[in-house]
């Protein structure tokens, strides 16, 4: 059904070079209209296209698709590069190495190719405007600059023309601008001076470092980022009776380039004409996007972990951590692990064993010898219950009987998921206001909102917003450490489903949490012990549920907190999924050497 008579001009990013201002448009999502830029957008003969992919139905068939692609896709991966790179690694190998870059990969090109798809077959189109790819490359130099492209306009630009010449649409006319009339996108990762303390800190830790590195041992446990705090890292490795190190990456410094020939000559080769438009695109276009560093990049990488000073032989390797975008990382471990040590996997976060989408399961449970969770199992062999890492024989986190409240908050998330995340955050930000707006007059006077600390990262104008809802409210942009907020404060409020959740709960701190679309999030297995918490009126569904929550408790937070319904939910909850154990680096070191 033709939403709209009137042809609109496509507009697919922020990027104003791309708009049309003297006629009717059509804003492919809500990320094109930038908060801080409305005096621009709001004026305009404008209207949005509808999000893609929301609602629990949409987003489980999209995942169900997707995994099914991304499957069928690395094993035609795995064959082209070990037939190209002259290797014989095996599919765990390439799992390490470029598992998560594929999943990322896939999912977001469901979303942009069917974002786009659902868009053109209701509205018509008078035109759009790209900046050519001629002499432009998607591909980027690895997984973490492969994310920052994911969330940058020009790249995401030149990425839908490309899909739309893919796609055959000739109703659809393109106005080409040539990319040297303007600045690239800096594939790089985005570099931040430090304050002077922290150089003189880092320095130190480094000179530290490399005097320790002189005491390693070829078999020493090798354990990097394991998301513990780190003096309980420091004796974990002196538990296993070696010297502790502070383990970095070298930086990846890749010189190498895109060679647009030799990947259009390997996508030749896995090329596909079938009845699915989604999966031969993305044979197509996968080694266009392909990072650098798994293609021509990869000797340079490799040699970067040659000279590594790290053990040779390791009797393990444990992270939390650098599975994901650390590539020296990656291609050292998916080489040990196929020489036959070791490789266990820490829990990072709370989704894990929660998640009904996105990590169910992970790369890095796959591929892993064990994947230590906080308490749960959830029938995979590598599963091994541990408990919450994050808050190891911390002191008893206080808080203030006569303290505010404090609002924690979600930030605009990337641009990676198969559904509109933006159109959700929208829904999001709107019941913050809706839970502000129950609150009685004392415990709003005392309110807190903590933005997340990647917020300052993303494009949604957290502070200018909250200004524009009331600019009574105290916004803490993450100068003040969290804990320290916790502290002066005598309930937590948790704004979605978090890792804070869990450290909260586990010290004992009073804690409320709520978020829209009920448990539509959740797998099966986890549903029972949520409906735990909402039972004891910890979790709450709505913002004015939880809302009136804290009116009812703000005199007495102490007196609700230590009913016993409340705190055998917490504890029940705990026990699954943020258990707290007495003897943790014990247990740990049993468990790895297991």
């Amino acid at each position: 059904m033709i939403v709209s008579t009137i042809p609109r001009f496509l507009i697919t990013t922020a990027d104003e070079r791309t708009w049309k201002f003297d006629r009717p448009v059509l804003f492919l999502g809500e990320w094109c209209r930038l908060y801080d830029r409305r005096h621009i957008w709001q004026d305009m003969d404008a209207i949005v296209a509808a999000p893609y992919g929301l609602g629990q139905t949409k987003k489980d068939s999209d995942h169900t698709e997707a995994r099914m692609m991304e499957d069928k896709l690395f094993l035609v991966l795995c064959e082209v590069l070990n037939q190209y790179h002259g290797l014989q690694h095996g599919k765990r190998f390439w799992r390490i190495i470029l598992g998560h870059w594929l999943h990322r990969y896939v999912d977001v090109m469901l979303n942009r190719v069917k974002t786009l798809q659902q868009c053109l077959n209701v509205h018509q189109i008078s035109g759009t405007t790209a900046y050519s790819y001629d002499h432009y490359s998607l591909a980027t130099t690895d997984s973490n600059s492969a994310i920052l492209a994911f969330n940058d306009d020009r790249w995401n630009n030149v990425l839908t023309l490309r899909i739309l010449n893919l796609l055959g649409l000739d109703g659809c006319p393109v106005e080409v601008i040539a990319c040297s009339a303007v600045e690239g996108f800096n594939y790089n990762d985005i570099v931040t001076i430090p304050p002077f303390k922290k150089k003189i800190l880092k320095r130190g830790l480094n000179l530290l470092g490399k005097l320790a590195s002189c005491l390693v041992r070829d078999n020493d446990a090798f354990i990097i980022n394991s998301y513990l705090p780190k003096n309980e890292e420091v004796k974990l490795q002196l538990a296993f009776g070696q010297c502790p190190q502070l383990w970095v990456s070298k930086k990846l410094g890749m010189s190498e380039n895109p060679d647009r020939v030799l990947r259009e000559n390997l996508a030749q080769r896995i090329g596909s004409k079938s009845s699915n438009s989604l999966y031969d695109i993305l044979t197509v276009m996968v080694f266009e996007l392909l990072p650098v560093c798994f293609l021509e990049g990869l000797i340079h990488l490799k040699k970067l972990v040659e000279n590594q000073s790290w053990p040779k032989n390791p009797k393990l390797i444990f992270t939390s951590n650098n599975f994901d975008t650390d590539e020296v990382f990656k291609m050292w471990a998916a080489t040990k692990v196929e020489s036959g040590i070791k490789y266990i996997i820490g829990q990072h976060g709370n989704n894990y064993g929660v998640t009904r989408h996105h990590l169910n399961p992970s790369n890095e449970e796959i591929t892993s010898d064990k994947f230590l969770t906080w308490g749960w199992s959830n029938g995979m062999p590598q599963h091994t219950p541990a408990f919450i890492f994050k808050t190891v024989n911390a002191k008893a986190q206080l808080y203030n009987q006569k303290g505010g409240v404090l609002l924690i908050e979600l930030h605009l998330s990337d641009r990676v998921t198969t559904w509109d995340g933006t159109a959700e955050h929208i829904d999001y930000f709107k019941a913050q206001g809706s839970f502000i707006r129950k609150l009685a007059s004392k415990p709003k006077q005392n309110l807190t909102i903590r933005l997340h600390s990647a917020s300052k990262n993303t494009k949604w104008s957290d502070q200018a917003r909250w200004k524009a809802f009331d600019p009574e409210l105290k916004v803490e942009t993450g100068l003040v450490a969290i804990c320290d907020l916790i502290a002066n404060s005598r309930l937590v409020v948790h704004s979605y489903d978090s890792t804070g959740i869990l450290e909260t709960l586990s010290q004992n701190i009073p804690t409320l949490a709520f978020w829209q679309n009920g448990f539509d999030h959740l797998r099966e297995s986890a549903k029972p012990y949520y409906q735990i918490l909402v039972d004891a009126e910890i979790v709450h569904l709505t913002p004015e549920s939880v809302a009136q929550k804290v009116n009812v408790v703000w005199d007495d937070v102490d007196g609700w907190w230590a009913q016993n319904k409340v705190q055998v939910a917490r504890k029940k909850f705990c026990d699954r999924y943020a258990k707290v154990t007495n003897n943790p680096l014990t247990e740990l070191k049993k468990i790895m050497l297991g």
